[in-house]
C-alpha cells in the first residue's frame, strides 16, 4: 500500500514536457522573426509541410502548413505527392498529436484557456453537430483547389483562376487566422512603427481614423473579424478552433482513428470517476471508449486525461 502511494506521488506528468515542446515549436515554426531582431542571421524558410497551422502568408514562418502547400501546389497545377506522403506518415504514427504538441494556433488556445482558469463545455448535441463543420471547411477547400488543379492540368481553367482571384492560390490560406496573426498584424504594426514619429507629431482626428477604417478592403476586414472571433471563441470554449473549424484537424482526424499511437484505460484501476473527461479540452467521452485502446478522431494526444486520472488508469499505448 505504501509502495502504491509512493508511485502515485511520483507519477510522471506530461504537462511540462508538452509545454516545453509547444514553446520550442512556436519559436521554431516562426524562426524567421529572429531575423528582424538580428538581421545578420541567415535564416530561410523551408518548403516543407507539417500538419499544423503555419501560414505561407507570414514572413516569419520557417516551415509551412501541409494544407497550405497542398492548396498552392494544386493551383500550379502540381500533385502534392511529398506533402500527402508526409501527412500519411505522421498521421499513421501519431494521428493528431501535432495538433496537441506542435501547432502554434493550438498552443495559443491553450494559453487562453490557462489564463481563463476553467474549462467551459457546450451541450453534447451542439458539440456533436459542430464537430462536422471542420469537415465541411476541408471539403470546400479541396473542392475549390482540386477543381482548379484539374481544369488547369487539362489545359483550361485560366478564367476560373482569374475569377477566384486571391482565393486561387488557396481558399483557406486567404482567410486563415494564423495568416492574419503572424502575417497581417505584424505588417500593420511595422507600418505604424515606421510612421510613429509622424503620428505623434500630428495625431489623426477621429474623422481621419474613421475614413481610414472605411478604406480597408473587404478581405483584410474579414480576416481581422475571423481573428477576433477566433480569440473570443477560444476564451469561451477550449480548443474551439481545433474542435469545430480547423480543416487540418479534420484531415488528421481521419488518420487519428487508425494511428499507431493511442491511449489505453486499465479497467481494474479505473473507477469511472469523471476526472479525465472533465480535463479533456476536446470534450471526448473517454469512459465510453474501448478500454484496450482508443483513438478517437477528436483526440489530439495532449495527455491531459492521463495526467488528470488520480488512479493512474490511463496511459500511452503503442500496439
Amino acid at each position: 500500500m505504501e509502495k502504491e502511494e509512493d508511485l502515485r506521488r511520483f507519477k510522471f506528468k506530461w504537462t511540462l514536457p508538452r509545454l516545453i515542446v509547444q514553446l520550442i515549436s512556436l519559436l521554431a515554426v516562426n524562426a524567421l522573426v529572429f531575423t528582424q531582431i538580428y538581421p545578420y542571421l541567415n535564416l530561410k524558410s523551408i518548403p516543407f509541410g507539417l500538419p499544423i497551422l503555419a501560414s505561407v502568408n507570414s514572413s516569419f514562418t520557417a516551415v509551412y502548413s501541409s494544407l497550405d502547400l497542398i492548396q498552392m501546389e494544386l493551383s500550379q497545377p502540381e500533385f502534392p505527392w511529398i506533402v500527402l506522403g508526409t501527412i500519411f506518415l505522421i498521421g499513421a504514427v501519431v494521428g493528431r498529436a501535432f495538433c496537441g504538441w506542435v501547432c502554434p494556433i493550438g498552443f495559443i488556445q491553450d494559453i487562453i484557456t490557462t489564463l481563463k482558469g476553467k474549462l467551459n463545455f457546450i451541450s453534447p448535441r451542439t458539440h456533436k453537430a459542430a464537430k462536422q463543420v471542420k469537415y465541411l471547411v476541408l471539403f470546400v477547400t479541396f473542392l475549390i483547389s482540386g477543381s482548379l488543379g484539374i481544369t488547369l492540368y487539362l489545359g483550361g481553367g485560366s478564367d476560373y483562376k482569374n475569377a477566384l482571384g486571391i482565393f486561387a492560390s488557396g481558399p483557406f490560406i486567404a482567410i486563415s487566422p494564423d495568416g492574419t496573426l503572424f502575417g497581417t498584424i505584424p505588417a500593420l504594426l511595422t507600418m505604424v512603427r515606421e510612421n510613429f514619429g509622424a503620428l505623434i507629431a500630428r495625431p489623426p482626428t477621429i474623422q481621419e481614423v474613421w475614413a481610414g477604417l472605411n478604406r480597408i478592403p473587404p478581405l483584410p476586414a474579414l480576416r481581422i473579424i475571423i481573428l477576433v472571433a477566433f480569440f473570443a471563441a477560444a476564451w469561451k470554449v477550449p480548443r474551439f478552433w481545433c474542435r469545430y473549424v480547423c480543416p487540418t484537424g479534420a484531415l488528421m482526424a481521419v488518420f487519428q482513428k487508425y494511428s499507431y499511437a493511442g491511449i489505453k484505460r486499465d479497467p481494474v484501476k479505473c473507477t469511472k470517476c469523471p476526472h479525465c473527461e472533465v480535463r479533456c479540452p476536446m470534450q471526448i467521452n473517454i469512459l465510453d471508449l474501448p478500454w484496450e485502446k482508443f483513438n478517437d478522431p477528436e483526440c489530439i494526444m495532449c495527455m491531459e486525461c492521463v495526467d488528470a486520472c488520480p488512479h493512474g488508469s490511463l496511459s500511452l499505448k503503442f500496439p
